[in-house]
């Protein structure tokens, strides 16, 4: 009994520290959350809207509801509403800001300035029954200054209106909205958007259980060492294979198949934005599935597809035009986008073609802008699907690889999988790696064919 009472006693004082850390963690957890809840919750919302309907007798054209959410969420707009605020209603917009927001440096300028950039950063126009009616709605911490600030709203644009008509991105003039509701005061606070409704019960949920656990735990009889446990290690390479099972090849259409899918996976497809097409050995192999891949997504995203790979005939030939500029032109600076970018004729792809000095190898890998038009193509496209040369043997794929692309490695042979092309592509630097296996008794003509029966969506 004195034995077991000892031992109880030192699992009590070796586990003190332990337990003393959980309790301030649980503690900062739950100040933490607090901070978070003050932060979305503070000040009070009050929402105000009003209904704006085309004075047209058909569906308005997409051009000119473009034109008018564009011109309601100007900031020229949001100054003539501002001139139609009492100066005590402008002083409390530029006071009027989110918690969240007070926290930012940034807030230089005048009382006005402060005003109107709330007004066009905060200021809701949205689109509804297709088109036809256009709901203009403001925020505010006052049931009042909400209100106040649509009907500010709904005059400057009566006077806008009434003067030189706007027009919209065609040249056409664009038609006259009018209200077709009364004012939709806020008659209550509004309540939190779910999801972070859901964050904050979740979050309290894990904080309450943890402090439940806290309080249930005790100390354990007798003292116990705790067992030396293997650790993981991240270093070993994790090589992702796409094949078609029993180490059989894919046939070329079944692999642009799956291979659009595993990319267009909603889970990591941040990660998969930039996809860089190669292979370890030549091969007509790689360009053709880049082709596939890109016409593929391009059924439901926006899809670039950039030729790197100079010495493919199969991406020379997807512009009609052999003198039509593209990725050589860019490179080193002779052509811009509005050049070079083209139109697929099979898919709603973009495609930047080699270009007319075709070139391969380390000089199109290696070049310096390689990185800041890949960059540049991200911010526009869903994704960019580039068709490159052999990476390994190419001395700049450095470059190439900090921009942390995710490489599909195309492997045509019949053998065994070996990690060899992996560990190659690994010593680069690329560390999102996809290796995939394609049929190569597949006739080349065929797979021509595989490829362009891929079917699309109008450009329309």
């Amino acid at each position: 009994m004195a034995q077991d009472t000892a031992a109880w006693a030192q699992a009590r004082a070796s586990g003190g520290a332990v337990n003393r850390t959980a309790l301030w963690a649980v503690l900062a957890g739950w100040v933490a959350l607090a901070l978070v809840a003050a932060l979305l919750l503070l000040p009070g919302k009050y929402t105000a809207s009003v209904d704006l309907g085309f004075d047209l007798a058909t569906q308005p054209p997409a051009p000119a509801v473009r034109g008018m959410v564009q011109v309601l969420s100007s900031r020229e707009m949001a100054y003539a509403a501002l001139n139609r605020l009492s100066p005590e209603q402008v002083a409390d917009l530029g006071r009027d800001t989110p918690l969240p927001d007070r926290l930012n440096v940034g807030g230089e300028g005048s009382t006005q300035d402060r005003a109107a950039a709330r007004l066009a950063a905060d200021l809701g126009v949205s689109p509804r029954q297709g088109g036809r009616v256009l709901r203009l709605s403001f925020t505010a911490s006052s049931p009042s200054l909400s209100s106040a600030v649509v009907r500010a709203y709904l005059s400057a644009l009566g006077a806008l209106q009434d003067g030189v008509p706007a027009r919209a991105e065609d040249g056409q003039p664009l038609p006259h909205l009018t209200a077709t509701t009364s004012l939709m005061a806020a008659v209550g606070r509004d309540l939190p958007s779910r999801p972070v409704l859901i964050a904050l019960g979740a979050g309290i949920a894990l904080l309450s259980a943890a402090s439940f656990a806290m309080l249930a735990r005790r100390p354990e009889t007798g003292a116990a060492d705790a067992p030396s446990l293997p650790a993981l290690t991240d270093s070993l390479p994790r090589v992702a294979w796409l094949d078609g099972g029993d180490r059989t090849a894919l046939e070329a259409g079944e692999a642009g198949r799956r291979l659009a899918a595993h990319i267009a996976d909603a889970k990591d497809r941040a990660e998969k934005q930039l996809v860089v097409v190669t292979s370890d050995s030549p091969t007509r192999a790689a360009g053709l599935c880049a082709i596939d891949l890109a016409r593929h997504l391009s059924n439901e995203n926006r899809v670039a597809l950039v030729a790197l790979d100079g010495a493919s005939g199969d991406l020379a030939a997807l512009i009609s035009d052999p003198w039509a500029p593209g990725m050589a032109e860019m490179l080193f600076g002779v052509a811009g986008f509005g050049e070079t970018i083209h139109r697929d004729p099979h898919s709603r792809a973009h495609v930047i073609p080699p270009g007319r000095d075709s070139r391969t190898g380390a000089s199109v890998i290696g070049a310096e802008r390689l990185g800041l038009i890949l960059t540049a193509l991200r911010q526009t496209y869903d994704f960019v699907i580039v068709a490159a040369p052999v990476l390994d043997a190419a001395t700049g794929s450095a470059r190439l690889a900090h921009l942390s692309p995710y490489v599909v490695c195309v492997d045509p042979r019949e053998e065994e999988a070996s990690v060899e092309p992996y560990a190659a592509l690994a010593s680069q630097g690329f560390g999102h790696v996809l290796m995939v296996r394609i049929a190569q008794g597949q006739p080349a003509e065929r797979a021509l064919r595989l490829v362009h029966s891929t079917p699309s969506l109008s450009a329309a």
